[in-house]
């Protein structure tokens, strides 16, 4: 078994036909052939099935895929390690919830970007429980993101970066606009931020300490332009992070109910692994992320312009 069989296996898989693979790794059809099959033959199985609708892997492609893939991102990484002694460079695969994505990032992909050209940024969007996923499996190199308290990340180290407080959003001249506790909304149907044993599980969580029957669940999202959207659009209620419903990011014609009812708070932690290290691209970023952490807590917000003290 070689890394460029593997590669090509993941290629045709990615793109569901032989011709489609070639045509990405420059080699002919007859090479890309030969180097699948010599793949097939190391594990004693077929690997790909052909059929009317492309190419699919076999269930014991299946198997082998995610290795397959952990394998090649860690092959690329020593390369971009190697390569890091004379400067960053290389890929880095960042994780992204929600809040950070529309109060964090901003502040550090613009001034990272600036700092290191060569090093190309795929954010990862998603909620908690794909991010945790994605790192696990090797997908991502860092998260940033609201952990539950009682969430596990076995061999991973979390670092946190600031805290947040959550707000009951409605659209603008809700009929429950009024209310001023939480009983007041037993009867209203709620838009989840992920599943009701991720993040989404906040609200359950809210209403259960209330003593309160369980929520009546409309919807699940993974991101504020589809909440904000129905928000608007319904009298359905979220949970959503205050500072995001201030700035105006969770879409026109939405408000916050000002309960007297406590409402939980959140934190943002930056998520690495313990081994292997960080990447020195990954560490860098890392740093920007603590340091405007830092000048979002002095400054007593998440949110708002470039602060004359902002990490140079």
């Amino acid at each position: 078994m070689t890394l460029q069989q593997l590669r090509a296996f993941l290629a045709v898989v990615e793109e569901g036909s032989f011709r489609g693979a070639a045509r990405r790794l420059g080699l002919s059809q007859a090479g890309l052939t030969t180097a699948v099959q010599a793949l097939e033959h190391s594990v004693g199985q077929s690997l790909l099935r052909r059929s009317v609708r492309g190419v699919s892997p076999t269930d014991a492609g299946l198997r082998l895929l995610p290795r397959a893939q952990l394998i090649d991102r860690e092959a690329r990484r020593a390369l971009d390690e190697a390569a890091g002694s004379r400067g960053l460079g290389g890929v880095l695969h960042v994780g992204v919830g929600p809040t950070t994505t529309a109060m964090l990032l901003p502040r550090v992909v613009p001034d990272f970007h600036q700092r290191h050209p060569d090093v190309t940024l795929r954010l990862v969007p998603g909620l908690h429980d794909r991010l945790r996923a994605g790192m696990h499996q090797g997908l991502l190199d860092l998260a940033l993101l609201a952990v539950p308290d009682d969430a596990e990340w076995p061999g991973m180290r979390r670092t946190r970066l600031m805290r947040g407080t959550l707000a009951i959003v409605a659209r603008s001249g809700h009929p429950l606009a009024r209310a001023r506790t939480l009983a007041e909304l037993a009867q209203a149907e709620w838009i989840l931020m992920g599943s009701p044993g991720g993040p989404g599980g906040t609200v359950v969580r809210l209403f259960d300490d209330q003593g309160l029957p369980p929520p009546r669940v409309a919807a699940t999202c993974e991101g504020f332009t589809e909440v904000g959207a129905l928000l608007a659009a319904t009298d359905w209620l979220a949970l959503l992070p205050h500072d995001l419903v201030a700035a105006g990011l969770v879409g026109p014609g939405t408000a916050a109910i000002p309960l007297r009812t406590r409402l939980p708070r959140f934190e943002i932690c930056l998520v690495t692994r313990v081994e292997p290290p960080p990447t020195p691209a990954a560490a860098t970023f890392a740093t920007m992320c603590a340091s405007w952490a830092r000048v979002a807590r002095a400054a007593g917000a998440l949110g708002g312009r470039r602060s004359a003290d902002a990490p140079r």
